[in-house]
């Protein structure tokens, strides 16, 4: 069921793809930085502020996530309910016409026992250590980053970079890939990628980004990959771009195993993606006992910035900041889905409340 679910948006997601062949690429270019780091959704995806605040539709979503949201999620459900959803810093500053911020080292940061942060204070990579070998989500901007940061922040947190057997790509923008050719030439792990963001990744993007990486093996819905004494799950979230995933982590705190959500894009800006999003929440994240939900951005999902300084300046002795209950965990994702659905109704693009 979970194949042909995933085969279905693949599908669906392909032609739209087909239909305008550089559209990955253009996504790509947006709002870069150094380095070629990619931008975020494209604003045709997202409704204006006045669509958002006059559509009775939209504030009926709206209302019904500060609900779900109550007293003790109410920040929550305001973050996520407006006419963008959370934006990269450096996007909501250039939106306010509002100076770039300096681009800073961050890592390593480990926030679990099995999970470390490492890379900038706008996009960054997770490395899941294993009993066999090293699985790496997302690589950077470029080869140089690889070079100078990769490589480096691994070993200061006592990884060997020669470790690294897999890596997924979370999707097609190069502030995810760019470093991945380098470090696959250099220590032959196999790439791991959703197929509809293979040409997007074949083409190199813009910046830094080498062209011509391969992915090696297709991203299905629901996969397991297993190395040594740890299986993540990989998970599709078709929306920021056709092939955008995400992964169950099994990450290790307190002499417990928490499952901890890594997803590359929250977007959800058709009734498609959105569907596919309610798929993975309630048919896997929930069913998981998710307890966290983390990006490879900062500021969007539930690393913050600040959060993340915290647990580097002194990793948790007792509660992890970083993990919910399960009932705050659900309702988490039951606010981003509705959340979506206020920005879809906006747009008149909402053809499914179920």
């Amino acid at each position: 069921m979970k194949k042909t679910f995933a085969g279905i948006i693949a599908m669906a997601f392909a032609v739209a793809a087909w239909q305008s062949p550089t559209a990955a690429q253009d996504q790509a270019g947006q709002g870069q930085g150094r380095g070629g780091r990619a931008g975020g959704a494209p604003a045709e995806e997202f409704p204006t502020a006045d669509q958002f605040a006059s559509s009775k539709d939209a504030q009926a979503h709206v209302a019904a996530a500060m609900k779900i949201g109550g007293s003790d999620m109410a920040d929550t459900a305001k973050w996520f309910c407006t006419a963008t959803g959370p934006q990269r810093v450096a996007l909501a500053r250039q939106a306010q016409g509002l100076p770039r911020l300096p681009t800073l080292q961050e890592g390593p940061i480990k926030l679990f026992d099995n999970l470390t942060y490492i890379g900038f204070n706008d996009v960054g990579a997770w490395v899941v250590p294993t009993s066999a070998g090293i699985i790496l989500f997302d690589t950077l901007n470029s080869s140089a980053d690889a070079m100078d940061v990769i490589e480096p922040e691994m070993q200061k947190a006592g990884f060997d970079p020669a470790q690294i057997k897999y890596i997924l790509i979370g999707h097609g923008h190069a502030d995810h890939f760019g470093g991945a050719s380098y470090l696959q030439k250099k220590y032959g792990p196999k790439v791991l990628a959703a197929m509809p963001d293979w040409a997007a990744i074949q083409r190199g993007g813009r910046g830094g980004a080498a062209p011509g990486l391969t992915p090696d093996t297709d991203v299905m819905d629901g996969q397991k990959l297993t190395l040594g004494d740890t299986t993540v799950t990989l998970i599709r979230l078709p929306g920021h771009t056709p092939g955008t995933i995400g992964m169950i982590v099994p990450a290790k705190f307190g002499g417990r195993t928490h499952n901890v959500a890594i997803m590359s894009g929250t977007q959800m800006p058709t009734q498609v993606s959105l569907d596919a999003f309610k798929h993975v929440f309630n048919d896997e994240l929930k069913k998981a006992d998710v307890e966290t939900f983390l990006g490879s951005h900062p500021d969007i999902l539930m690393n913050s910035l600040t959060l993340m300084d915290s647990i580097r300046d002194r990793y948790p002795s007792g509660t992890h900041p970083l993990l919910l209950a399960k009932n705050k965990a659900d309702r988490y994702m039951d606010i981003v889905l509705e959340c979506a659905r206020a920005r879809l109704a906006a747009q008149g693009r909402l053809t499914s409340t179920n």
